[in-house]
């Protein structure tokens, strides 16, 4: 947790506040991101394996910021193209 950048992390998420939890007993805390008013807009846990790989945490924050521009409807259009192209190539196996 001491290794988190959170001035890079508040820059991520500008305009909504960046709160991280206390550590709980596993290890993970929870990301909260709050809106103008104080209302979380936004929670997350991050398990203690994201908040020690660099590479997992910098994943787990990009998701977040894909999942807020999807709920924000502004996601690219060739970004939700590829998404939907993502989803169509999943395999279905039946037994």
């Amino acid at each position: 947790m001491d290794k988190i950048n959170r001035e890079l992390v508040e820059q991520l998420f500008t305009p909504l506040r960046v709160i991280f939890s206390p550590p709980r007993p596993d290890g993970g805390v929870v990301l909260s991101l709050l809106d103008a008013n104080e209302a979380t807009a936004y929670s997350r846990v991050l398990s203690a394996a994201q908040l020690t790989d660099t590479q997992a945490f910098a994943q787990s924050l990009e998701d977040i910021r894909l999942e807020l521009a999807m709920r924000s409807g502004s996601i690219p259009a060739d970004m939700r193209k590829a998404l939907k192209e993502q989803d169509s190539v999943l395999s279905y196996h039946t037994h």
